[in-house]
C-alpha cells in the first residue's frame, strides 16, 4: 500500500472518529426525534438455494476455540445441533477488519478498530444479493433505530453497547450512501417485528451488544445469550425455511495463535444424521461469502470469496 493512500486511510479514520463521537454523545431525545422518523425496510424474497433458502450469520467476540469449545452448558448444546467446523479460522485482529472482510472478501486496508469507511467503489455481497433479488437485512442490538451510524449506550443500563464497527456493512460507503439500503440496517426490535410478521429476509447478520457477543463480559454470557436466542427459532416456523445459520466468532483473544475460532453450522438445513459432528475442512470468514454465492448462483467479487471452501 503506497504511503499517500495510507494517509488518506488515517485522515479518514480522524475524521470519522469525530463524527463518531457526536454520534455517540448524541442525547435520548435527539434519538428518540429520530428514532420517530427513521426509514425502515423489510423486503423479502423467496430466491431458491442449492442447499438452503435463508442463511443467517452471528458473530460473537474474541475467543480461543478451546475457550468457547469448553462452555458445556451452551456452546456444547449448540454444537449437539449442528456441525462443529474445527477448522476455521478468522482473517486477522483485531475485530473490525474481520467484520468488513466477511461482506466484501478484503479487509479493505483496514487494520483497526477506529471508525472507518470504504469507498463506495468497493463492492460487498449485498450488491449479488440484489442483483440476484435475494433480500437481506442486518440485525444489531441495542441500535437505536434503523440507519443509525454510530455507537449508541443503552439509556436504561448505561451497557450493553451499541458499536458500528460490529455492523460489516456500516463501514461501506456503498450501503450508508442509499437511503434504501441503510433502511435495511435494523435493530433487534424490528428482528422480533420481521419474525412475528415473517417478513424475514433470505440473508441476514445478526450481532448482539457488547455484553451479549462476550467482548465486555465472558464466553459463558456470550453463550447462553446465544443458545437463549437460538433455542426458540429453532423451532419456529418463520424463521426456519430450509435456513443455515453459522455461529462464529471475529477473531481469537490470543493475537499469536492461528486464529482458530469455534464455529457451528445448524438449522433445518442441516440434516438431522450430521447433528452433533465435525468438519476439519479449512474455512474462514470469506469461506461465508463463497457458501451464499454458490448456493444463490450469484458470482463473486473476486476476493478472498473466490476461492475459498464453501461450507456445503
Amino acid at each position: 500500500m503506497r504511503v499517500s493512500s495510507v494517509v488518506a486511510a488515517i485522515a479518514v479514520a480522524l475524521s470519522g472518529a469525530n463524527a463518531q463521537t457526536q454520534y455517540t454523545a448524541t442525547n435520548a431525545a435527539s434519538v428518540e426525534a429520530a428514532r420517530a422518523t427513521a426509514r425502515t425496510l423489510s423486503p423479502t424474497s423467496s430466491v431458491k438455494g442449492r442447499t438452503f433458502d435463508r442463511f443467517v450469520n452471528i458473530f460473537l467476540e474474541n475467543t480461543d476455540f478451546d475457550m468457547a469449545a469448553a462452555d458445556p452448558a451452551n456452546l456444547q448444546w449448540i454444537a449437539s445441533q449442528g456441525i462443529t467446523l474445527t477448522n476455521y479460522k478468522a482473517i486477522t485482529h483485531p475485530s473490525q477488519p474481520n467484520y468488513i472482510a466477511s461482506v466484501g472478501g478484503q479487509t479493505h486496508w483496514v487494520i483497526w478498530d477506529l471508525f472507518s469507511r470504504i469507498s463506495s467503489s468497493a463492492r460487498t455481497i449485498v450488491d449479488l444479493l440484489d442483483a440476484k433479488g435475494v433480500s437481506w437485512s442486518e440485525y444489531e442490538q441495542d441500535a437505536p433505530y434503523s440507519g443509525f451510524e454510530g455507537d449508541y449506550v443503552n439509556q436504561v443500563n448505561g451497557a450493553n453497547d451499541y458499536v458500528r464497527k460490529h455492523s460489516p456493512l456500516m463501514s461501506y460507503d456503498s450501503v450508508t450512501s442509499d437511503l434504501d439500503r441503510l433502511a435495511k440496517l435494523k435493530n433487534f426490535t424490528m428482528f422480533l417485528n420481521d419474525l412475528d410478521d415473517n417478513k424475514l429476509p433470505q440473508w441476514m447478520f445478526i450481532t448482539p451488544n457488547m455484553t451479549n457477543d462476550g467482548h465486555d463480559t465472558s464466553v459463558t454470557v456470550a453463550g447462553a445469550w446465544a443458545r437463549g436466542f437460538l433455542e426458540p427459532l429453532l423451532s419456529n416456523s418463520n424463521f426456519l425455511s430450509r435456513t443455515l445459520v453459522l455461529l462464529t466468532f471475529d477473531e481469537t483473544e490470543t493475537y499469536l495463535s492461528d486464529n482458530r475460532v469455534f464455529s457451528v453450522l445448524i438449522g433445518d438445513a442441516v440434516p438431522t444424521s450430521l447433528h452433533g459432528t465435525t468438519n476439519d475442512t479449512a474455512f474462514n470468514h470469506y469461506s461465508i461469502m463463497a457458501t451464499v454465492e454458490n448456493n444463490w448462483d450469484l458470482g463473486n467479487l473476486g476476493e478472498g470469496d473466490e476461492d475459498a471452501s464453501v461450507f456445503f
